[in-house]
């Protein structure tokens, strides 16, 4: 149908644009980043917006639930509305063959546009069983980007990861992920120089008022990577009370139950705290211990922190 849109390329997005202002009724299939910033967009539009996602929660390979819940919550303040544990089934269309309503296995909500966000999958037609994939189809590469014959190299979203949290191979598709993997190839096709250090999937979103980082694993993904992990939630101020005004940031941190070495942290606040993932991830990276952590030179000035 003319009517259903992916956004996964710049054509797509300007697509998108174009019809924006013909549109009333949205609804969004896919509750990642893409998805919720077209949410945001289309809700700040003054559009009637509903968001579908298969899974129980918004941006749920990011956050852990006390993040999401108050996202959630502040969504359907706006007037969005959330479909979520619902698949979609099947569309219906009108005599000109435009879809006017998505039906799901919960419900039905009318549609004037509809946006699929549902994700990535590797393209690789090209090197089907020529090459060492994972299970999904992602090429596994080794330190130099050399996928399992030394003379291909491969670089981006149809590529896996070295997810540090785990050490083993994991498919990721973020944009920071595909450039560090592009200019790896580039130094390293000639001759071997340059070694990859590996991904905790950092990233960052700005929705509706709130500042969001995260790295690496949370709770909720945990046991899918088979880590046994404990978490401390902290709820503070960005600075100290005493200043003119301060910001409550949500904070947690996870780590390895055994060895105490950090696996991921998210934090959030209508204070821009991200930078604090960039930090996180240094830490996972570099496999340092909430105690190492704890005692690191962090600089201390009541006009940027505590």
């Amino acid at each position: 149908a003319g009517n259903i849109l992916l956004c996964k390329n710049y054509n797509q997005a300007q697509e998108i644009i174009a019809r924006k202002d013909a549109t009333n009724k949205v609804v969004i299939v896919g509750g990642g980043y893409i998805g919720i910033e077209l949410v945001e967009a289309f809700g700040e539009s003054g559009k009637d917006v509903t968001l579908i996602d298969g899974l129980d929660r918004i941006l749920n390979k990011y956050l852990d639930p006390e993040f999401t819940d108050i996202l959630e919550a502040d969504l359907k303040n706006r007037g969005i509305k959330l479909a979520l544990n619902q698949a979609v089934q099947s569309f219906e269309a009108d005599e000109n063959g435009m879809v006017n309503k998505v039906n799901t296995s919960e419900g039905s909500f009318e549609a004037d546009l509809v946006i699929m966000c549902v994700g990535f999958r590797p393209s690789n037609e090209l090197m089907k069983d020529k090459i060492d994939m994972l299970p999904n189809g992602a090429i596994k590469v080794n330190d130099y980007m050399q996928t399992s014959n030394e003379d291909i190299y491969a670089a981006g979203d149809n590529v896996a990861v070295h997810y540090n949290p785990t050490g083993d191979h994991s498919y990721i598709p973020l944009a920071t992920n595909a450039v560090r993997m592009g200019t790896l190839v580039g130094r390293n096709i000639v001759s071997n120089k340059v070694r990859y250090r590996g991904t905790q999937g950092t990233s960052g979103l700005y929705l509706f008022g709130f500042n969001i980082g995260s790295t690496g694993v949370t709770v909720n993904s945990a046991p899918f990577f088979g880590l046994n992990v404990k978490s401390v939630l902290l709820e503070d101020n960005f600075r100290p009370e005493f200043m003119p005004t301060t910001e409550k940031v949500l904070m947690k941190l996870v780590y390895d139950a055994e060895t105490q070495v950090i696996l991921g942290g998210q934090i959030m606040s209508k204070y821009d705290v991200t930078a604090s993932a960039n930090t996180l991830s240094l830490a996972v990276q570099n496999k340092m211990t909430i105690e190492d952590l704890a005692f690191v030179d962090f600089f201390f000035q009541p006009h940027f922190d505590r």
